[in-house]
């Protein structure tokens, strides 16, 4: 389903979205519903959690590179875990930053059983 033609040419005369759904007795809600249900809905990646895995009571930030994952700590809770994970983005995924990272972000980061978690790991 389209769009209705009444509802795209007002828009094009100018007609402000809000007047333009009251006028035509919709809202955005109905609106899209109408108009994607023909169409496969898009994958939407939840971006609280990404490149964030729990296991447990701990979180682990990890990146897979082609073919190669990357560790990035373990971490107490998702808050933590998530500060860190911005900042490794914005430094681009630098994993001899990741001891800076906590200390500037005040997050301390949980030793794992071997330091070799921290470093690439071939999947």
């Amino acid at each position: 389903m389209k769009i209705p033609r009444a509802i795209t040419i007002d828009l094009q005369n100018g007609m402000g979205l809000e007047e333009c759904l009251i006028k035509h007795g919709t809202n955005l809600k109905t609106l899209f519903s109408n108009v994607s249900s023909g169409y496969p809905k898009a994958k939407v990646s939840n971006e609280e959690t990404r490149y964030i895995e729990k296991r447990g009571r701990n979180y682990y930030i990890k990146r897979k590179i082609i073919n190669k994952t990357y560790y990035y700590g373990i971490y107490a809770t998702l808050e933590d875990a998530q500060l860190v994970r911005d900042q490794l983005i914005v430094t681009g995924w630098k994993q001899n930053q990741v001891n800076n990272i906590c200390e500037k972000v005040g997050v301390k980061r949980i030793p794992g059983k071997t330091e070799e978690r921290y470093f690439e790991v071939t999947s």
